[in-house]
């Protein structure tokens, strides 16, 4: 029984350990140095989505393109790249935000805006799912 339990506490050490340098889409490990860097594959993609969403508000269909080309995960995945603060070089610990001192991959003023047009995107693809809701409650009160 205590063997087991040794194990175990050894499985989760090593799990904490490896989970310590899991970086956002865009950045990757330097194996040599230990230090944190720009993914030559991935960064340009990332730093093409801030700037797309950036200067417009999207229509569904530059929207969806962007999310076919860029991440395969899906409009959630979209969101939650571009709600990052890491990003912009900002870090999020216990709901408040900390200068980090990793280079940033996009300016705050590039991270802002492309903030401010995803939840005009999102006001947008949501107001139809809102408008049945109602609907719907209206028509199960009768």
């Amino acid at each position: 029984m205590k063997k087991n339990i040794t194990n175990k506490n050894i499985e989760v050490k090593q799990r904490k350990r490896n989970i310590k340098n899991i970086y956002p889409i865009g950045y990757k490990d330097n194996p040599l140095t230990g230090v944190m860097e720009f993914d030559e594959v991935t960064a340009p993609r990332i730093r093409m989505l801030f700037d797309i969403l950036a200067k417009e508000t999207p229509s569904d269909e530059v929207l969806i393109n962007v999310i076919n080309i860029f991440l395969k995960g899906g409009f959630l995945e979209v969101y939650s790249t571009i709600q990052n603060p890491f990003y912009c070089g900002f870090i999020r610990k216990n709901g408040n935000l900390y200068q980090g001192i990793h280079t940033p991959l996009v300016s705050i003023q590039t991270w802002e805006m492309a903030n401010e047009n995803l939840a005009k995107v999102l006001d947008r693809l949501l107001k139809p799912i809102a408008f049945y809701r109602q609907e719907i409650m209206k028509f199960s009160k009768k």
